[in-house]
């Protein structure tokens, strides 16, 4: 049954035990799945490890040619060297990308679908009856319209196209699972997500508005050098130093690549400092065992916790507020993604926020999912109370030079204006005698374009039709001002770059 068929059904119809709405997080590392008990009213976490580790698994494929089959997760990890292994998959999604897969051509779209499958296949294993009637799929903030085209069509190879109601932010499934009702007065809520490939931070002002609940966006800031990526990578490192020194260490890359997946989580997921732990190196040959140090465990993390310090300070600092917010005046932290199963993590958090005030979750990165299912929950009118997400960091139209019918792209829409936005090199298709202006546009989704500036270029060098080319690079200042640059970059030897620069100051109104 689709989601348009079971949302017409009576209350007492919509509970039958076979029926499931599904909330989905699909991480680029790992992905969760998550379920609405319709009988407690609540969402709950679907163990894919069956009980026997952390609930998520990692997002990734194999292909083993010999026997022409498929692993997933976990398998998939530890089985490398064995057969073709892909990951990475969601940040892939947009391009439209094709895989070699035994010789085949396959697109990255048809191998997402199986590994979705599967996922979705693991609901049998509570209800062999199971039906699942709705899904709610958690998308990163920053998707673009082609990946959000293209990770749809994910679903549709996967045989569930009718059953996806949409894809949703991941931050506003967060959000969902933290306010089931409204505040009583408004709050200020810190956002930490930590993931394998960076730190997240946001920062809204949560409230009771019309019977919603509404949060607007005060501040949000990226850091890849916070990341279990970046840790994982401290830690390979810590582990070649105690390879063998003959030349014959390159022979254990992958082995040790599995290594360092597997006691990762020993070393920063369990609280080790009761006594030393003692690693066993039984892929290399004689097999050798290290005892790693509680001190020397502190001394890998120790630059995490200080960039952590002054990421939380660069948060609060760059917000839209007319003033600064203190860690005093934020009201609950959030802590979410595979990384807050870090105990260095949670003292970091604690360290500057009071401990009543931070939440921490048994499975931090199932709390995506569960929110996710509990919108699906929302939106199939089950329960929930609606959300809705004021914000002034995305950007919501394409910013561009327009010129008849063309326009060219400078800025994507869903990106944050406070990124580095790289520059575009425009050549001007006519003779450049003087002045010439460059019309500064918002293209809307739906096509409907507004100018927002003219931009007259005075004194550029006369040149002939076709040779004068421009580097034109936007830099926000805000999130309703931004500054353009144009510089001549010359055609060739004919055509040789000038110094000529001009920069504008431009507002892009409410």
């Amino acid at each position: 049954m689709n989601h348009k068929k079971y949302r017409m059904l009576s209350d007492s119809e919509k509970r039958n035990e076979i029926y499931y709405v599904i909330g989905l997080d699909i991480g680029n590392e790992a992905a969760g799945i998550a379920f609405y008990n319709l009988a407690e009213n609540a969402a709950e976490t679907i163990d894919l490890s069956g009980g026997y580790g952390k609930p998520s698994i990692p997002t990734v494929m194999q292909y083993i040619a010999e026997t022409k089959e498929w692993v997933f997760g976990e398998y998939a990890v530890l089985n490398r060297g064995v057969g073709t292994v892909f990951s990475a998959l969601l940040e892939k999604m947009g391009r439209f990308d094709y895989l070699d897969v035994g010789g085949r051509s396959v697109s990255v779209a048809g191998v997402f679908a199986l590994f979705i499958k599967e996922i979705l296949g693991s609901v049998k294993s509570i209800n062999p009856k199971a039906e699942i009637v709705g899904i709610v799929a958690s998308v990163p903030a920053y998707f673009s319209a082609p990946a959000q085209e293209e990770f749809t069509r994910v679903f549709k190879l996967a045989g569930y196209e009718k059953e996806l109601i949409s894809l949703v932010a991941d931050r506003e499934c967060v959000l969902a699972h933290h306010y089931r009702k409204p505040p009583q007065s408004a709050e200020n809520t810190l956002l930490l997500d930590l993931g394998s490939g960076e730190l997240r931070g946001g920062l809204y002002n949560v409230a009771e508005k019309n019977g919603a609940l509404n949060a607007v966006s005060m501040s949000s800031v990226f850091s890849d050098g916070i990341s279990m990526a970046a840790l994982g990578a401290d830690v390979e490192r810590l582990f070649e130093a105690f390879l063998p020194q003959d030349g014959t260490a390159e022979n254990f890359k992958e082995q040790l690549l599995e290594f360092t997946y597997t006691h990762k989580d020993m070393l920063f997921q369990k609280n080790i400092r009761t006594k030393p732990l003692k690693l066993y190196y039984n892929f290399v040959y004689p097999p050798a065992q290290h005892t790693l140090t509680n001190e020397q465990v502190d001394e890998l993390v120790a630059p995490y916790a200080a960039r952590f310090n002054d990421f939380i300070a660069n948060v609060l600092e760059k917000n839209l507020s007319e003033n600064p917010i203190t860690p005093a005046q934020v009201d609950a932290v959030l802590c979410v993604g595979g990384g807050f199963e870090m105990l260095w993590a949670k003292e970091a958090v604690t360290a500057i926020f009071p401990k009543e005030r931070v939440h921490f979750y048994k499975n931090p990165k199932m709390i995506t999912a569960e929110g996710a299912a509990l919108i699906a929950a929302r939106e199939l009118e089950i329960d929930g109370t609606p959300l809705f997400i004021e914000d002034k960091h995305q950007l919501k139209n394409d910013i561009g030079l327009s010129c008849g019918e063309n326009f060219l792209t400078l800025v994507e829409r869903n990106g944050f204006w406070w990124q580095k936005h790289s520059s575009k090199l425009v050549l001007v298709n006519g003779e450049v005698n003087g002045e010439i202006d460059l019309l500064l546009t918002e293209l809307a989704p739906t096509g409907e374009s507004r100018e927002i500036s003219a931009l007259r270029l005075d004194g550029l060098p006369p040149r002939p039709k076709g040779v004068t080319r421009l580097k034109i690079g936007l830099a926000f200042r805000s999130n309703t001002e931004l500054t353009v640059k144009v510089s001549d970059i010359g055609f060739g030897e004919l055509f040789p770059k000038t110094d000529y620069v001009r920069e504008f100051v431009v507002r892009l109104g409410e």
